[in-house]
């Protein structure tokens, strides 16, 4: 009984049909995961920089100031960056922000303010509610950025900016690439506008 068991299982073992496809079936998983993986990459890397592309061309309209209605203006930036997405990257009016400054040196550096010196709580380096405070923005309160926003006037200097969520071609990679099915893309230009007139920098409209 047991030498016959033994010959039974010794003809399983030494039978070799079917073996390409069980390997097969181990390897295509792997196979498919870096096809789509490079894939996927390749098309992040393309709708990057057709992003910064449409970006860069989009500031060098923005610096000549040929339309100085600023909701006119932003919407033919918006349209030239789309017009560069090459139907990967289809950005809207809020997918870009504009945001103008004094000088280069200006951009992402918070309002003046005056800190108190009384060596009490709000003597902490940091602006605390009713200290006093220059309103670069003009809009009234404190910010951690003095950035304007819009377009800006003659010779302001303008901090382009667009952020995008690009859908994956699939989700298999959504857990490495991204979040939600969509991977975020962005891109900034800081741009000195030509001394144009027509615009009235500073707190104007």
């Amino acid at each position: 009984m047991i030498t016959a068991r033994h010959r039974t299982f010794g003809r399983f073992w030494r039978r070799s049909e079917g073996t390409a496809a069980v390997e097969f079936a181990f390897i295509a998983s792997i196979l498919a995961l870096l096809v789509i993986g490079t894939m996927e990459v390749a098309r992040i890397l393309f709708a990057s920089s057709v992003l910064e592309g449409g970006l860069r061309e989009a500031a060098r309209f923005g610096i000549t100031g040929q339309e100085l209605d600023q909701s006119a203006r932003k919407a033919l930036v918006v349209q030239i960056v789309r017009a560069h997405g090459a139907g990967v990257v289809n950005v809207t009016d809020s997918n870009v922000t504009a945001q103008s400054y004094d000088n280069f040196s200006a951009i992402g550096q918070p309002e003046p303010f005056v800190d108190s010196d009384d060596g009490g709580p709000l003597d902490n380096g940091t602006y605390d509610v009713g200290e006093a405070f220059t309103d670069v923005n003009c809009n009234g309160n404190w910010d951690s950025d003095q950035g304007k926003a819009g377009l800006g006037a003659g010779n302001e200097v303008v901090l382009y900016s667009v952020s995008y969520d690009l859908p994956l071609m699939t989700g298999m990679l959504s857990p490495l690439l991204g979040q939600n099915g969509k991977f975020r893309l962005g891109a900034n230009v800081a741009v000195r506008n030509e001394p144009f007139s027509g615009a009235t920098p500073g707190c104007g409209p």
